[in-house]
């Protein structure tokens, strides 16, 4: 059965007219407001309306008005700002059609036609109500000013009231149908992975308070494999616009928020006598029959709320848990508006997980790279020292001075070569903030740089130089290159390494080959099979997936190794 939409259309709808769009709204009208104006003029020129003793008088409107609907359109533009003030544009065409309509007393009159355009600027500029009042007060207006009697009024009035209904209901449908769209697009514009996870949840859940006109959002989730469990709870205080609380909860309080429910979305509202009425929905967006949500006390005393809603929220495997939007006002039936916050829900929570499982990765492989920095220090520097010490103890206790030279000649090698050692920790310790085509310089510089501190030789080939990545791409490849050259120079006792970096098909590539020793395997091994086999370097690998990308190593003990690395463009 075909079913209507159902709007409160006597609610302005929340959030739509921003300073964009009302420029384009205005715009619009006014070249409309043009169009009509000149096509009257020529029509009163062709076919001279009204009675003859008010011709002068109606051409005298129809051209002053011509000239005012042009001017109304060019000069917002020669200004580049848009109308400041609507309500006295939109008060000047109530009035002069009001009054022009008034001298053509026929009811074919050609002017009545702008009645519909008074209605179209009431409607999309703010509502159904304005575009109803608009029409009564056109129809007013014109049984004041001239002649008309009752029997042509109340059929004009009737048509135009019919007409203001019907464009009010779909315009008021459509701003109500961007609303809900540019929410979802800024939500999701939102979840970026520069921003910590706590800075795009503070984001995206005042976004949706805010568009609810609500008292708090909360989100309750919890980690599947650990059990642990959090609560994320955004509500404006008095002396900020919003703030985010995150608590992790207790066994106990976890059963508060995250109990067990056969509804997957609900609405519940008090009711006069203090009762909740519940209307929920299941996954498949059916309505569930009789059903009880048993919110606890500990709930309602740390969460008192008039009207509530209720959605379950999931991400793969790993994260499950449940919206709350406490005292939201519904603009719309309680089933299409909890078929509206299924739908946010569904769209906005795979692209916070993106960003928590981001993060996550991000942290897996600071804790990595710590790791390996941790026993670079031990393995290099403790020992060379270490070993230093001992060379010095046996040259005190050394009497051959031929062996004592010996001793004393290698020290200044043993320590330029630590040196440059914790050099190149301390590089790998600075972070390199790369923005979008900075990219390809600094591989350039850093190329050249590791064949003169190395004495290796080192060429770059670009085959693609105006690649223009994300800033936290550039970085992860920037650290790829750095770990992949310090590698080469500490193990592969490599003469020759070619790096080489190109684009094509909406994807990067990246070569680094070397003429060492290579690998302790022989073959080609993807990610996956060095994972399988624990070989490979770890840092590079976990880039690698926080890249979304492939990898695979290519050994040939004793003759070299190859790296190739290739990963989407955008991510």
């Amino acid at each position: 059965m075909l079913k209507l939409p159902e709007f409160r259309v006597f609610v302005r709808p929340r959030g739509v007219m921003d300073p964009a769009e009302a420029e384009r709204v205005e715009s619009g009208l006014a070249a409309g407001r043009a169009i009509l104006a000149v096509a009257a003029g020529i029509g009163i020129y062709v076919d001279p309306a009204g009675p003859l003793q008010h011709q002068f008088l109606v051409n005298s409107l129809a051209l002053i008005y011509v000239f005012y609907s042009v001017g109304a359109l060019v000069f917002p533009s020669w200004r580049k700002q848009a109308v400041r003030h609507p309500v006295t544009v939109y008060a000047v065409d109530v009035a002069w059609l009001a009054l022009l309509n008034s001298f053509t007393e026929d009811q074919n009159s050609p002017f009545f036609v702008f009645f519909i355009f008074a209605l179209v600027s009431a409607a999309y500029r703010w509502g159904a109500r304005e575009t109803l009042v608009t029409g009564i007060l056109l129809s007013v207006f014109s049984l004041w000013l001239g002649r008309s009697d009752l029997l042509f009024f109340i059929p004009r009035l009737a048509y135009v009231l019919i007409t203001g209904m019907v464009l009010g209901y779909l315009a008021h449908a459509e701003k109500r149908l961007r609303a809900e769209t540019s929410l979802i697009a800024r939500a999701m514009g939102k979840a970026q992975a520069e921003f910590t996870l706590t800075q795009v949840m503070a984001s995206v859940l005042e976004e949706i308070r805010q568009f609810y006109a609500a008292t708090a959002v909360i989100v309750a989730v919890v980690e599947k494999r650990s059990g642990r469990a959090y609560v994320a709870i955004c509500k404006p205080p008095a002396d900020k616009p919003h703030q985010l609380q995150i608590t992790e909860l207790s066994p106990l309080a976890k059963t508060i928020y995250l109990f067990a429910s056969d509804a997957h979305a609900w609405h519940m509202a008090r009711s006069k006598q203090k009762r909740f009425t519940v209307f929920a929905t299941g996954e498949d967006g059916q309505q569930l029959g009789h059903i009880e949500i048993p919110l606890e006390e500990a709930f309602l005393r740390a969460h008192p709320f008039e009207s509530l809603f209720g959605v379950a929220i999931s991400s793969g495997e790993e994260l499950s848990g449940r919206l709350y939007v406490l005292d939201p006002q519904l603009q719309r039936s309680r089933e299409a508006e909890l078929a509206f916050i299924c739908k946010l829900a569904r769209q906005v929570t795979p692209a916070v997980y993106n960003v928590y499982l981001w993060r996550r990765h991000k942290a897996h492989v600071g804790a990595t790279e710590r790791a390996r920095i941790a026993c670079d220090l031990h393995d290099g520097v403790v020992q060379s020292l270490t070993g230093l010490a001992l060379h010095l103890e046996a040259e005190r206790n050394e009497r051959d001075s031929q062996k004592q030279r010996e001793l004393l000649s290698s020290i200044p090698a043993l320590i330029r070569s630590e040196i440059h050692n914790l050099r190149e920790l301390i590089d790998q310790l600075t972070s390199v903030d790369l923005r979008p085509g900075e990219l390809v310089p600094f591989l350039v510089e850093f190329v050249e740089k590791f064949q003169r501190d190395t004495a290796i030789s080192a060429k770059l080939v670009l085959e693609s130089e105006d690649v223009a990545l994300p800033s936290r791409v550039c970085r992860e490849i920037a650290g790829i290159v750095r770990e992949a050259l310090a590698n080469v120079r500490k193990h592969s006792y490599a003469h020759h390494v070619l790096v080489r970096f190109s684009s094509q098909r909406g994807r990067w590539n990246l070569v680094i080959d070397d003429d060492g020793r290579g690998f302790d395997f022989s073959g080609t091994l993807s990610l996956a099979e060095l994972d399988a086999i624990h070989k490979g370097p770890r840092t590079i690998k976990e880039r690698v997936r926080l890249l979304k990308g492939q990898l695979t190593i290519e050994s040939r003990p004793g003759a070299g190794s190859r790296l190739t690395i290739s990963a989407p463009l955008k991510l």
